[in-house]
């Protein structure tokens, strides 16, 4: 049905507790590859933003609800190891004339499930993690169907600033960028 996600235990192949995952007007959703978690987006509607969800299985608790505003559509990717979760964002303005791109970084083995944001000037025509590690790629162009494009790389690796209030905080950094023509 509309809004719901049916999720069945393998062994008995029964409705996991009997009922499905109600998820108000979702458009994608993915599993994790290694743990029992699900991350899925839904657009806005009426009030309410735009929003990507982790939520714990069997519990179904929400582990982190990103809410995000301007939102055309959004791609989500795992890190083979389930320890991170990409989000590609595809914002418009208010006129919903001019686009552009940023990714939410889910770290999902850290409390909390903190999330960092990049904003990406061009169009981001691929995004992949490497096989093993915390390491991904990204190709971008000033628009989709430019024939220069870059490849930028990027590591989760923790590099750790200190905020004002002398608390520390995780930060991907751009280790390498590539221009192709």
């Amino acid at each position: 049905g509309k809004d719901l996600i049916s999720i069945y235990d393998t062994e008995t192949m029964k409705l996991l507790d009997k009922r499905s995952l109600i998820l108000k007007g979702i458009q994608e959703f993915q599993f994790s590859p290694k743990a029992n978690i699900i991350a899925c987006w839904a657009p806005e509607s009426a009030n309410s933003p735009a929003h990507v969800d982790v939520i714990d299985l069997p519990s179904r608790k929400k582990l982190r609800q990103k809410n995000l505003f301007n939102v055309t559509k959004c791609s989500m990717v795992w890190q083979n190891d389930g320890t991170y979760l990409a989000v590609k964002v595809t914002r418009h303005t208010k006129s919903k004339k001019t686009f552009y791109n940023n990714l939410e970084l889910f770290r999902l083995e850290d409390a909390g499930v903190p999330v960092e944001m990049i904003d990406i000037k061009d169009a981001v025509m691929a995004l992949a993690w490497e096989p093993n590690g915390d390491k991904f790629a990204m190709i971008h162009a000033e628009n989709p169907s430019s024939t220069k494009v870059n490849v930028s790389f990027y590591s989760m690796t923790k590099k750790t600033t200190t905020e004002a209030k002398g608390k520390k905080k995780a930060q991907t950094t751009l280790t390498k960028e590539v221009n192709l023509v």
